[in-house]
């Protein structure tokens, strides 16, 4: 199983409680959205109005410099690309081990994580935090150990 699937494992009941949290700060912020937007649409108007020139003429003066910089930099881009081919391939060998060291600690972030949030919620939601411990567990990295 890879690290994002065990992260997934692991966090899916988290985000699941977590859920309904977001959906109701959602529903008590949209109002307050709407309600600073409608403030501020007037001088978002003003706003576009004063820099509407500005803009054209930033977009004028910018266009023949941004396919100048394309045109000098594609020799280059290419050059990189051929010589830093061979690099990447040496640092995905190096990574895997590196990888592996950290999987085990990301297992450990979010152990902590449930810990810290089983303690947060006064243990109300105790049960499905063990689920996370147990699919790490099943994962083969239990309690921390690698």
């Amino acid at each position: 199983m890879s690290l994002v699937d065990k992260i997934k494992d692991a966090a899916g009941p988290v985000i699941t409680l977590a859920t309904p949290v977001v959906v109701q700060a959602i529903e008590k912020a949209t109002p307050l959205v709407e309600m600073a937007m409608e403030k501020a649409a007037p001088y978002v108007e003003q706003a576009k109005e004063k820099a509407d020139p500005f803009v054209h003429v930033a977009k004028d003066l910018a266009g023949p410099m941004v396919e100048q910089a394309i045109n000098k930099a594609g020799p280059y881009a290419e050059k990189v690309a051929v010589t830093a081919g061979p690099i990447l391939d040496q640092a995905k060998e190096k990574a895997g081990p590196l990888v592996e060291k950290v999987s085990g600690m990301a297992v450990e972030f979010v152990e902590v994580a449930v810990s810290t949030a089983d303690k947060a919620t006064g243990g109300r939601y105790h049960d499905q935090f063990e689920s996370v411990s147990n699919v790490l567990s099943r994962n083969g990295k239990p309690g921390g150990q690698h």
